[in-house]
Parts: C-alpha cells; sequence; structure tokens
C-alpha cells in the first residue's frame, strides 16, 4: 500500500518500517516466526528475534513481481491449471512445506513457554494451503467423495461471465489468460473439490499445533488468531486464484478466540481489515501515542463487543500486482462497495441487494453522492491512482532488472 510501499511478492519491505513485531518485542515480548511472510531482500526478520523455519520464497515460491510491460497473455493459462488439477499419490510440495512449518512452530512454542525470564511471547505461522494451484494428497480429496460440490453461480438474465466482467477486471482476464472456457463442469469440480480437501488438511495441521499449545504453561492467557491474506474466486463470476475486489477473493477468514473466551462463536458483522493488527497491538502494550494517524483501529472494542456497529467506517484495499497494469482500490462502506482504477470506469456494487456482485451501478443517478462519498474516502489519504501508478511501473522495471541481473537471464538485454 501506500503506507509502506510493497506492492508485490517481489518489493523488499523497508527496514526502517516498524511491524507489530518492533511493536510486541519494545514491550518486552519474545517474537518469533514460522514459515510463509514473503519476506525479501536483505532484512527478512523485520522486528522478529526468531526464524525458526524459512519462508516461502526460499523454499517453494521464488523472486516475483507483477511485470506490467508485459504483453497479453497468449494462451489460457489458468485453463490449463484447472485441467490438471486432482489428487496425487504423494504429499504436494506445498503439504510438505505446511507440514515442515508447523513441526518448526510446534518446537518454537515448547521453547517460549519455557523462558525462565516468564516473557511474554508471540509466535507468527505462516502457512501455504489452501492455495492454487489446485492439488491435493489423494487421502483429502477421497474425504468428499459423494459430497455435493457446487458450481459457480451462472450470471442472470442468460448473459456470459464475459458479458459481466467489467472493463477494469478485464485487463486482468487477457493479462494472465485468465479463462474457464473450454473446462468442462467434472473439470470444475475436481479442482473445487481439491480446494476443499487443501481446507480439510491445513485444519489438521492447526488444530496439530493448537493441541500442542494446550499442553503448555499459559495457554489459558493466549490469544489464538486465524487470518488470511486473500481468498479464492474459485470460478466464480469466470475467474481462479485470487487479484480482483470480489467478495469470493477480497473477503478473508478472520478469527480470534481471546484467553476468556466470553463470546465464543460469536459473529462479528462489523466490518474489519488486516491493518487493524497494527493498532490493537499498540493498544495491547499501551503505545498508541508513538503512531498517531496510523491507519487501522484497534479490535479490542469489537472483542468486547461482537455486537457493536460500525456503519460509517470505510474499509480500503489497494491492489497493484499481477493482472492489472494499473493501480486498483476498492472502497466497501456498510452495503456499498466502490472500486477505482486511472483511465477505467468506476464499480459500484450494492452488497444488500446484489451480494453475488452482478450489477454495477456507477452510472445510476440517484446514487451519485454514494459515488461521490466513496471516492471522497478513498482519496483521504492523498490516493492518486494515475501518479502512483507512474512510480509503480517505475518501480517495477527496477525490480525486472535486477531479477534478470541476478538470475543471469539477460541474453539479448542491452
Amino acid at each position: 500500500t501506500p503506507e509502506h510501499g510493497v506492492w508485490e511478492l517481489g518489493t523488499p519491505l523497508r527496514s526502517d518500517m516498524p511491524t507489530w513485531a518492533h511493536v510486541l518485542r519494545r514491550a518486552g515480548y519474545a517474537t518469533s516466526i514460522s514459515g510463509r511472510m514473503h519476506f525479501v531482500g536483505h532484512d527478512r526478520m523485520h522486528g522478529f528475534e526468531r526464524r525458526v523455519y524459512p519462508d516461502i520464497n526460499e523454499t517453494l515460491i521464488p523472486f516475483t513481481y507483477g511485470d506490467w510491460d508485459k504483453p497479453q497473455a497468449d494462451d489460457h493459462v489458468m485453463l490449463g491449471a484447472i485441467r490438471e488439477s486432482g489428487p496425487v499419490e504423494e504429499p504436494t510440495r506445498a503439504e510438505l512445506f505446511d507440514e515442515a512449518v508447523i513441526q518448526a512452530a510446534i518446537e518454537e512454542l515448547t521453547y517460549l513457554t519455557s523462558d525462565e525470564d516468564g516473557r511474554p511471547w508471540a509466535l507468527m505461522t505462516g502457512l501455504f494451503l489452501p492455495h492454487f494451484p489446485y492439488a491435493v494428497s489423494r487421502k483429502y480429496y477421497d474425504m468428499y467423495e459423494g459430497t455435493d460440490i457446487p458450481m459457480p453461480r451462472i450470471p442472470p438474465h442468460g448473459r456470459t461471465y464475459e458479458e459481466m466482467v467489467p472493463l477494469q477486471l478485464e485487463n486482468n482476464r487477457k493479462w494472465l489468460g485468465l479463462t474457464t472456457d473450454g473446462a468442462t463442469e467434472d473439470e470444475v469440480r475436481i479442482a473445487r473439490r481439491c480446494y476443499y480437501g487443501m481446507i480439510t488438511r491445513m485444519d489438521e495441521l492447526i488444530g496439530k499445533l493448537l493441541s500442542h499449545l494446550q499442553t503448555l504453561q499459559g495457554a489459558d492467557r493466549t490469544y489464538v488468531v486465524y487470518l488470511s491474506d486473500h481468498g479464492d474466486n474459485m470460478g466464480e463470476h469466470g475467474f481462479w486464484s485470487k487479484l480482483n475486489f470480489y467478495e469470493d477473493s477480497v473477503r478473508v477468514p478472520f478469527i480470534v478466540v481471546p484467553p476468556d473466551q466470553v463470546h465464543a462463536g460469536a459473529q462479528c458483522e462489523a466490518p474489519v481489515s488486516l491493518i487493524d493488527w497494527m493498532s490493537t497491538f499498540l493498544d495491547l502494550t499501551g503505545q498508541q501515542a508513538a503512531f498517531e494517524g496510523l491507519p487501522g483501529r484497534s479490535l479490542f472494542p469489537l472483542l468486547a463487543d461482537p455486537a457493536r456497529q460500525e456503519p460509517e467506517r470505510a474499509i480500503i484495499s489497494d491492489y497493484a500486482c499481477d493482472g492489472t497494469r494499473v493501480p486498483m482500490r476498492m472502497v466497501r462502506r456498510g452495503r456499498w462497495k466502490a472500486c477505482f482504477a486511472p483511465g477505467y470506469p468506476s464499480l459500484l456494487f450494492d452488497l444488500e441487494t446484489d451480494p453475488h456482485e452482478w450489477n454495477n451501478l456507477s452510472e445510476e443517478t440517484t446514487l451519485q453522492d454514494i459515488m461521490k462519498d466513496l471516492h471522497e474516502s478513498a482519496c483521504s489519504d492523498g490516493w492518486d491512482g494515475a501518479v502512483l501508478g507512474k512510480n509503480i511501473l517505475f518501480h517495477k522495471r527496477r525490480l525486472k532488472y535486477i531479477n534478470e541481473a541476478e538470475s543471469g537471464d539477460f541474453s539479448g538485454k542491452k
């Protein structure tokens, strides 16, 4: 985002940018990390004292960036991936990575809770599953034998996916070759079934970690938080994977288990954002004054009262990586969601009457005050998509140059 300048997996986070790990460490916490966080560059700790298992870019996913100079994709890469989905006889690399991450985290929990100084601690455990590509060990695939696997929703009024895709996202489809044209119903169902299996495998691993926590001293004083960085379209709107602001992609699990569990099982309807955790940790440690004006809000009021409503809050999300050549920004306030991208028509969805986001209302005369209000919220931090796009393109070209130099792939380059 504009706050920290990290737009994609290949962008290093600046070492002078405080993280929530710094906040907790400054308050006396021991901070450890195991697995996925996509840290690249020379600094791969960013406030964590100990790393107990390598990051995913060191073991599974290489250095990557969204190349905005890349021509439109000629091959339908996603169609091929869907057709290759299915169960495998041996654990996938992603499964093996997550198994190792959890085992290292289990050992680290034992270490952290046995600290003779009695320091409070925080352990970040980063997993890969569930995630594209859609493949999983047969054991977990077979768990869904005979299960009714729903198909992606069909556009209303006889329209096609192609007719429904807004211009903002048409470039997304073409650039990556995102399409399921030609995929059979069985192929789509197999891919979805694999995703269910990956979720089950992940649940099993998390359960193993939590079961170990319950055997250790201090478990009754520990917050357990489960988050994800993105969802998966799973064929909805003709898209797979992520890369857009449809609810299937942008909404994520956000589960908090406080030590007292007074509101166990309660569901909070108020909008929240992943960036709220920084403010929450500042609140927890009494350091709010050190970061006045920071985006995000403390989650403690909602944890104390899950029924609390915050109807006027605007949630902002940014995207400027694969599948687009311009920065995109989403604003969600109450029932309304708007999406903006320089050079493209804006989008507006009423999630109350149109939860599946089929109908773009941005041109409706009676809704222009709402559009104006949401656009002002989008620009409240000085966001200027056109200017930002030029800066990001310059940054991406530098990343590409460095990547080619370090990989040795510079034949024919001048």
